[in-house]
């Protein structure tokens, strides 16, 4: 397993009609914290290289708290492969609360130009295999 730490800043532009985190915005959270592992494990050229893309499959939400304007948040995030995809664990964190404010875990496949779904490279599985520690690599 590979974890990750992603931290970011809840914009106004996020917002609903009540001032909370829009529930979709989540997930673009969660997929800036997906991205943000693939540049720190230099993934994003190996990527790009052999023209195969990570695609989302499989995707659950659950919210348990709501976030507000200006919330400083923290996105912990696991990795692992269960051999055929790889399987994403993100814990999106109030930081200054300390209060899980969602869970969401998806499945993402490789992916190229034609749409024909590709194993997960055995240097994507070696890193899936690792631990990383993102907040060393600022």
């Amino acid at each position: 397993m590979s974890k990750c730490v992603y931290n970011l800043t809840v914009r106004g532009y996020e917002l609903d009609s009540f001032g909370h985190v829009n529930n979709a915005v989540y997930l673009q959270y969660a997929e800036a914290a997906l991205w943000n592992f693939f540049k720190i494990n230099e993934l994003m050229e190996y990527t790009i290289d052999r023209s195969i893309f990570p695609v989302l499959m499989e995707c659950s939400q659950r919210y348990m708290h709501e976030l507000k304007l200006l919330d400083e948040v923290r996105i912990e995030s696991e990795f692992t492969s269960d051999g055929g995809t790889i399987i994403c664990k993100h814990k999106i964190i109030n930081n200054a609360t300390g209060v899980l404010s969602c869970k969401i875990k998806g499945k993402i496949v490789f992916v190229d130009h034609e749409r024909v779904i590709h194993s997960i490279p055995d240097e994507v599985l070696e890193i899936l295999g690792r631990e990383t520690d993102e907040d060393n690599k600022k």
